[in-house]
């Protein structure tokens, strides 16, 4: 089941979706999303450099719904470091 919570002490409003991935293939079929984060514009690289706690980051433009700096969704709280 998913854990939700927040990082980081920022509230502003977030304009990346930083997604962690863990597995060593170089297929993306053998890769499995363990995370999510939202980031701003000046937390991009603190998300994912430590905010995804070592996992692969794919980073994309936030869409569609406002999430803020920090937020993040664990599907696996066993992955990464």
């Amino acid at each position: 089941m998913p854990t939700f919570g927040k990082t980081g002490g920022c509230t502003a409003p977030a304009v990346w979706l930083i997604e962690g991935y863990s597995g060593g293939g170089q297929d993306e079929d053998d890769m499995s999303l363990d995370r999510t984060v939202y980031a701003c514009e000046m937390h991009r690289e603190t998300a994912e450099d430590q905010w995804l706690r070592g996992l692969a980051p794919e980073t994309q433009p936030a869409r569609r719904r406002l999430y803020w700096c920090g937020q993040f969704t664990d599907y696996d709280p066993e992955a990464g470091g």
